[in-house]
């Protein structure tokens, strides 16, 4: 059972999807907190708190298992990914898919009960993640482009979800801005992350002929001295 569940936290990378449903949740409640300032809504609803961060971290583990399945044997040649379940063979492809698709369906359908906007952005989100950003990271630099706009729509994606049915009365003009924010604060802190983390990891990248720095040439790794 421990193996397992260590399989399973590595399959949907667990820390990943609890920073993104944090990230989600925080803005959520601004939304909420604007409403009750607003007196649309007495107080926090907290059942579609609870909603959202079920709905959403099932989505992004959703995205993060198809992203596995697709790169099970890249993962099979980079030191930091080789003993996730499947590249290691204690997982097959079969089981994953299953896995990914149940919680794709489910996640998505709570998410979709809050508002259907929100549904859809979280279909969309796990088809620009899985399918199009994941195929890019071995063919252009443009990859860390495109996936960071599936890695700020959960702040998006959690401020549209405290509107419930997006009514207009709701809904008001300053609400397009804040949204707009909260997505443009996430897409721009994407880049130092995704090229942080690529130029650490720059030598296991190759290995699994990834492209993510801006830069064809060579990166020279230095250690850094404390002053």
């Amino acid at each position: 059972m421990k193996q397992y569940l260590s399989d399973f936290s590595k399959l949907i990378k667990f820390r990943l999807s609890f920073t993104v449903v944090f990230s989600a949740s925080i803005s959520f409640l601004i939304g909420q907190k604007m409403q009750v300032g607003r007196g649309h809504i007495p107080s926090i609803d907290w059942g579609n708190w609870l909603i959202l961060v079920a709905g959403g971290f099932l989505v992004t583990a959703a995205a993060n298992c198809f992203n596995e399945i697709i790169e099970k044997d890249l993962d099979k040649l980079m030191s930091r990914t080789k003993d996730r379940p499947m590249p290691a063979g204690r997982m097959t492809t079969g089981q994953g898919l299953i896995l990914g698709v149940f919680m794709a369906f489910l996640g998505t359908w709570l998410l979709g009960k809050l508002n259907l906007e929100t549904g859809l952005l979280s279909v969309f989100s796990i088809l620009l993640y899985a399918f199009a950003y994941t195929p890019l990271k071995r063919k252009s630099p443009i990859a860390v482009f495109v996936g960071a706009i599936p890695g700020a729509l959960p702040p998006l994606i959690g401020y549209l979800a405290a509107f419930g049915s997006l009514k207009a009365e709701m809904f008001h003009e300053i609400d397009y801005y804040i949204a707009g924010i909260l997505f443009l604060i996430q897409f721009v802190w994407q880049f130092p992350h995704f090229w942080a983390i690529a130029w650490v990891l720059d030598d296991d990248y190759k290995k699994a002929g990834f492209r993510l720095l801006p830069t064809k040439k060579e990166i020279k790794h230095q250690r850094c001295l404390p002053f």
